[in-house]
Protein backbone atom coordinates (compact mmCIF):
# COMPACT_ATOMS: atom_id res chain seq x y z
CA UNK A 1 0.00 0.00 0.00
CA UNK A 2 2.72 2.23 0.91
CA UNK A 3 4.41 1.63 -2.72
CA UNK A 4 1.49 2.34 -4.42
CA UNK A 5 0.66 5.40 -2.61
CA UNK A 6 4.56 6.98 -3.41
CA UNK A 7 3.77 5.57 -7.09
CA UNK A 8 1.11 7.76 -7.13
CA UNK A 9 2.88 10.89 -5.77
CA UNK A 10 5.37 10.25 -8.18
CA UNK A 11 2.96 10.62 -11.04
CA UNK A 12 0.92 13.58 -9.50
CA UNK A 13 3.26 15.86 -7.86
CA UNK A 14 2.29 18.01 -4.75
CA UNK A 15 0.33 21.18 -5.99
CA UNK A 16 2.08 24.38 -4.94
CA UNK A 17 1.44 27.86 -4.85
CA UNK A 18 3.57 30.96 -4.94
CA UNK A 19 3.79 33.95 -2.24
CA UNK A 20 0.33 35.01 -3.87
CA UNK A 21 -1.06 31.89 -3.38
CA UNK A 22 -1.94 31.10 -7.06
CA UNK A 23 -1.35 27.97 -7.97
CA UNK A 24 0.00 26.74 -11.63
CA UNK A 25 -3.49 25.91 -12.60
CA UNK A 26 -4.49 29.61 -12.09
CA UNK A 27 -1.49 31.12 -13.29
CA UNK A 28 -2.51 29.51 -16.78
CA UNK A 29 -5.72 30.51 -16.58
CA UNK A 30 -4.67 34.16 -16.09
CA UNK A 31 -2.14 33.89 -19.22
CA UNK A 32 -4.84 32.20 -21.03
CA UNK A 33 -7.09 35.15 -20.41
CA UNK A 34 -4.91 37.80 -20.91
CA UNK A 35 -3.80 36.47 -24.44
CA UNK A 36 -7.67 36.51 -25.50
CA UNK A 37 -8.17 40.28 -24.07
CA UNK A 38 -4.95 41.25 -26.12
CA UNK A 39 -6.32 38.95 -29.22
CA UNK A 40 -9.67 40.90 -28.74
CA UNK A 41 -7.86 44.18 -28.63
CA UNK A 42 -5.55 43.74 -31.54
CA UNK A 43 -8.32 42.59 -34.05
CA UNK A 44 -10.45 45.84 -32.80
CA UNK A 45 -7.46 47.93 -33.50
CA UNK A 46 -7.32 46.49 -37.03
CA UNK A 47 -10.67 46.94 -37.23
CA UNK A 48 -10.51 50.29 -36.82
CA UNK A 49 -7.59 50.88 -39.06
CA UNK A 50 -9.45 49.28 -41.96
CA UNK A 51 -12.97 51.41 -41.27
CA UNK A 52 -10.84 54.30 -41.29
CA UNK A 53 -8.87 53.82 -44.15
CA UNK A 54 -11.92 52.71 -45.98
CA UNK A 55 -13.21 56.07 -45.36
CA UNK A 56 -10.91 58.27 -46.59
CA UNK A 57 -12.01 57.80 -50.22
CA UNK A 58 -8.84 59.78 -51.45
CA UNK A 59 -5.36 59.44 -51.48
CA UNK A 60 -3.41 62.45 -49.13
CA UNK A 61 0.28 63.51 -49.64
CA UNK A 62 1.99 65.78 -47.27
CA UNK A 63 4.76 67.92 -48.31
CA UNK A 64 7.03 70.05 -46.47
CA UNK A 65 8.75 72.33 -48.53
CA UNK A 66 9.72 74.69 -46.37
CA UNK A 67 12.66 71.76 -45.21
CA UNK A 68 13.02 70.51 -48.34
CA UNK A 69 16.90 70.62 -49.87
CA UNK A 70 18.25 71.07 -46.65
CA UNK A 71 16.52 74.24 -45.29
CA UNK A 72 15.70 74.57 -41.89
CA UNK A 73 13.13 76.99 -40.85
CA UNK A 74 10.97 77.66 -38.34
CA UNK A 75 7.80 77.02 -40.26
CA UNK A 76 8.99 73.63 -41.52
CA UNK A 77 10.09 72.50 -38.22
CA UNK A 78 6.89 73.63 -36.60
CA UNK A 79 4.92 72.30 -39.52
CA UNK A 80 7.00 68.54 -39.34
CA UNK A 81 6.48 68.60 -35.51
CA UNK A 82 3.14 69.54 -34.84
CA UNK A 83 1.35 68.50 -38.45
CA UNK A 84 3.37 65.67 -40.29
CA UNK A 85 5.58 63.42 -37.43
CA UNK A 86 2.39 62.75 -35.92
CA UNK A 87 0.06 62.37 -38.80
CA UNK A 88 -1.88 64.94 -37.30
CA UNK A 89 -2.33 66.73 -41.05
CA UNK A 90 -3.97 63.91 -42.26
CA UNK A 91 -6.54 63.35 -39.53
CA UNK A 92 -6.95 67.08 -40.02
CA UNK A 93 -7.63 66.85 -43.85
CA UNK A 94 -9.87 64.11 -43.15
CA UNK A 95 -12.10 65.92 -40.94
CA UNK A 96 -12.28 69.05 -42.63
CA UNK A 97 -13.04 67.28 -45.62
CA UNK A 98 -15.47 65.47 -44.13
CA UNK A 99 -17.31 68.77 -42.48
CA UNK A 100 -17.24 70.31 -46.02
CA UNK A 101 -18.50 67.12 -47.79
CA UNK A 102 -21.84 67.09 -45.41
CA UNK A 103 -22.81 70.76 -45.55
CA UNK A 104 -22.50 70.22 -49.55
CA UNK A 105 -24.10 66.78 -50.08
CA UNK A 106 -26.76 65.44 -48.67
CA UNK A 107 -26.41 61.84 -47.92
CA UNK A 108 -29.90 61.14 -48.59
CA UNK A 109 -29.47 62.62 -52.26
CA UNK A 110 -29.16 60.67 -55.40
CA UNK A 111 -26.64 63.78 -56.98
CA UNK A 112 -23.08 62.71 -58.08
CA UNK A 113 -20.41 64.38 -55.99
CA UNK A 114 -17.33 65.42 -56.67
CA UNK A 115 -14.76 63.51 -57.40
CA UNK A 116 -11.78 63.48 -55.01
CA UNK A 117 -8.95 60.94 -55.80
CA UNK A 118 -6.00 62.66 -54.22
CA UNK A 119 -5.19 65.77 -51.67
CA UNK A 120 -2.12 66.71 -51.76
CA UNK A 121 -1.21 69.56 -48.81
CA UNK A 122 1.68 71.40 -49.13
CA UNK A 123 2.93 73.78 -47.20
CA UNK A 124 5.38 76.48 -49.25
CA UNK A 125 8.82 77.73 -48.89
CA UNK A 126 7.88 81.26 -49.49
CA UNK A 127 5.06 83.10 -47.99
CA UNK A 128 1.81 83.41 -50.43
CA UNK A 129 -0.45 86.25 -50.77
CA UNK A 130 -3.00 84.35 -48.47
CA UNK A 131 -2.84 81.51 -46.18
CA UNK A 132 -3.89 79.06 -48.08
CA UNK A 133 -4.66 78.54 -51.68
CA UNK A 134 -6.13 75.94 -54.06
CA UNK A 135 -6.15 74.87 -57.28
CA UNK A 136 -6.89 71.24 -59.59
CA UNK A 137 -3.16 68.83 -59.79
CA UNK A 138 -2.00 67.34 -62.99
CA UNK A 139 -3.99 64.41 -62.47
CA UNK A 140 -7.86 64.02 -62.75
CA UNK A 141 -9.51 64.17 -59.32
CA UNK A 142 -6.31 65.27 -57.95
CA UNK A 143 -6.65 68.90 -55.59
CA UNK A 144 -2.96 70.45 -54.00
CA UNK A 145 -3.64 72.88 -50.96
CA UNK A 146 -0.80 75.24 -51.24
CA UNK A 147 0.26 76.62 -47.30
CA UNK A 148 1.69 79.52 -47.09
CA UNK A 149 4.56 79.18 -43.78
CA UNK A 150 3.09 82.28 -42.25
CA UNK A 151 0.48 80.38 -40.84
CA UNK A 152 3.22 78.41 -38.94
CA UNK A 153 4.34 82.03 -37.72
CA UNK A 154 0.68 83.14 -36.07
CA UNK A 155 0.32 83.46 -32.58
CA UNK A 156 -2.47 80.94 -32.66
CA UNK A 157 -1.31 78.71 -35.56
CA UNK A 158 -3.53 75.65 -34.87
CA UNK A 159 -6.45 77.70 -35.38
CA UNK A 160 -5.06 79.44 -38.64
CA UNK A 161 -4.01 75.94 -39.73
CA UNK A 162 -7.74 74.92 -39.17
CA UNK A 163 -9.21 77.35 -41.11
CA UNK A 164 -6.79 77.28 -43.99
CA UNK A 165 -6.91 73.30 -44.68
CA UNK A 166 -11.22 73.92 -44.00
CA UNK A 167 -10.92 76.43 -46.55
CA UNK A 168 -9.04 73.84 -49.31
CA UNK A 169 -11.48 71.25 -48.56
CA UNK A 170 -14.34 73.12 -48.97
CA UNK A 171 -12.89 74.61 -52.36
CA UNK A 172 -12.32 71.02 -53.13
CA UNK A 173 -15.62 69.80 -52.85
CA UNK A 174 -17.07 73.07 -54.52
CA UNK A 175 -18.78 73.14 -57.45
CA UNK A 176 -18.33 76.11 -59.51
CA UNK A 177 -19.99 75.97 -62.81
CA UNK A 178 -17.18 74.96 -64.69
CA UNK A 179 -15.22 77.94 -63.75
CA UNK A 180 -18.07 80.15 -64.51
CA UNK A 181 -19.92 81.15 -61.33
CA UNK A 182 -18.80 84.45 -59.59
CA UNK A 183 -15.64 83.96 -58.06
CA UNK A 184 -17.26 86.22 -55.10
CA UNK A 185 -20.07 83.40 -54.29
CA UNK A 186 -17.59 81.00 -54.57
CA UNK A 187 -15.32 82.72 -52.00
CA UNK A 188 -18.47 83.08 -49.84
CA UNK A 189 -19.38 79.35 -49.84
CA UNK A 190 -15.96 78.64 -48.87
CA UNK A 191 -16.27 81.38 -45.88
CA UNK A 192 -19.84 80.06 -44.99
CA UNK A 193 -18.79 76.34 -44.62
CA UNK A 194 -15.66 77.74 -42.51
CA UNK A 195 -17.04 79.50 -39.86
CA UNK A 196 -20.10 76.87 -39.81
CA UNK A 197 -16.85 74.55 -38.95
CA UNK A 198 -15.45 77.10 -35.94
CA UNK A 199 -17.75 76.01 -33.03
CA UNK A 200 -20.94 75.75 -34.99
CA UNK A 201 -21.00 79.56 -35.52
CA UNK A 202 -22.88 81.56 -38.22
CA UNK A 203 -21.23 84.40 -40.49
CA UNK A 204 -21.59 87.60 -38.34
CA UNK A 205 -24.21 90.14 -39.95
CA UNK A 206 -22.16 93.01 -42.09
CA UNK A 207 -22.57 96.62 -41.00
CA UNK A 208 -24.14 98.74 -42.69
CA UNK A 209 -21.67 100.25 -44.99
CA UNK A 210 -20.64 96.64 -45.58
CA UNK A 211 -23.21 95.31 -47.16
CA UNK A 212 -22.93 93.88 -50.15
CA UNK A 213 -24.69 95.48 -53.36
CA UNK A 214 -27.69 94.11 -55.66
CA UNK A 215 -28.32 96.94 -57.61
CA UNK A 216 -25.71 95.97 -60.30
CA UNK A 217 -25.69 92.42 -59.91
CA UNK A 218 -26.42 90.41 -56.64
CA UNK A 219 -25.48 90.24 -52.95
CA UNK A 220 -23.10 87.78 -54.12
CA UNK A 221 -21.31 89.47 -56.81
CA UNK A 222 -19.51 92.64 -57.69
CA UNK A 223 -16.96 93.88 -54.74
CA UNK A 224 -18.60 91.65 -51.80
CA UNK A 225 -15.94 90.81 -49.14
CA UNK A 226 -16.79 87.16 -48.55
CA UNK A 227 -17.98 87.55 -45.45
CA UNK A 228 -20.36 89.53 -45.96
CA UNK A 229 -21.61 87.04 -49.03
CA UNK A 230 -21.33 84.26 -45.87
CA UNK A 231 -23.48 86.44 -43.97
CA UNK A 232 -26.16 86.43 -47.02
CA UNK A 233 -25.74 83.08 -47.50
CA UNK A 234 -26.59 82.19 -44.23
CA UNK A 235 -29.30 84.51 -44.12
CA UNK A 236 -30.83 82.61 -47.41
CA UNK A 237 -29.88 78.99 -45.39
CA UNK A 238 -32.35 80.01 -42.30
CA UNK A 239 -35.19 81.15 -44.64
CA UNK A 240 -34.81 78.11 -47.42
CA UNK A 241 -33.49 74.88 -45.71
CA UNK A 242 -30.57 72.94 -47.62
CA UNK A 243 -30.56 76.08 -50.01
CA UNK A 244 -26.63 76.36 -49.79
CA UNK A 245 -26.44 72.29 -50.76
CA UNK A 246 -28.59 73.31 -53.71
CA UNK A 247 -27.36 75.52 -54.70
CA UNK A 248 -23.90 73.71 -54.90
CA UNK A 249 -26.19 71.16 -57.00
CA UNK A 250 -27.17 73.66 -59.27
CA UNK A 251 -23.38 74.92 -60.19
CA UNK A 252 -21.94 71.36 -61.07
CA UNK A 253 -22.12 71.70 -65.25
CA UNK A 254 -22.58 75.39 -65.68
CA UNK A 255 -23.81 79.07 -63.79
CA UNK A 256 -26.82 81.35 -64.53
CA UNK A 257 -27.91 83.71 -61.72
CA UNK A 258 -31.32 82.04 -62.28
CA UNK A 259 -29.67 78.99 -60.19
CA UNK A 260 -29.99 81.10 -57.06
CA UNK A 261 -33.92 81.76 -57.19
CA UNK A 262 -34.10 77.83 -58.10
CA UNK A 263 -32.11 76.40 -55.16
CA UNK A 264 -34.27 78.83 -52.97
CA UNK A 265 -37.48 77.03 -54.21
CA UNK A 266 -38.37 79.80 -56.80
CA UNK A 267 -38.18 82.35 -54.19
CA UNK A 268 -36.56 85.61 -56.47
CA UNK A 269 -32.90 86.56 -54.72
CA UNK A 270 -33.52 89.77 -55.38
CA UNK A 271 -36.31 89.96 -52.44
CA UNK A 272 -34.33 87.98 -49.89
CA UNK A 273 -31.25 90.06 -50.94
CA UNK A 274 -33.56 93.23 -49.99
CA UNK A 275 -34.73 91.56 -46.90
CA UNK A 276 -31.56 91.05 -45.97
CA UNK A 277 -29.84 94.87 -46.27
CA UNK A 278 -33.47 96.47 -44.50
CA UNK A 279 -32.99 93.40 -41.83
CA UNK A 280 -29.15 93.84 -41.34
CA UNK A 281 -29.32 97.86 -41.68
CA UNK A 282 -31.90 97.87 -38.83
CA UNK A 283 -29.85 95.67 -36.40
CA UNK A 284 -26.88 98.05 -37.14
CA UNK A 285 -28.75 100.96 -36.62
CA UNK A 286 -30.42 100.16 -33.46
CA UNK A 287 -27.02 99.37 -31.82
Amino acid sequence: MEDTQNHHHLLHPPTTADSAGNTPESRDDFNNFSFRLLLIACVALVSVWATHEASKGFAITIINDAVAGGGDTFAGKRFHLFYVSNDQATRLILERSQFAENTLYSPSDDHPKKTVNHVILRLSSRNLSRPATTHSGDRDGEFVIHLSPSIMHDPNFKHAMFLAVQRGMARIWLWDGQGNAPITLINGIVDYISTLAVDGGSPPAPSGAELPEYSRSGCWTGNSDPRTVAGFLNYCEGKREGFVRRLNQEMKNNWHEKMVDDALGGMPAKTLCDSYHSSTQFSTSSI
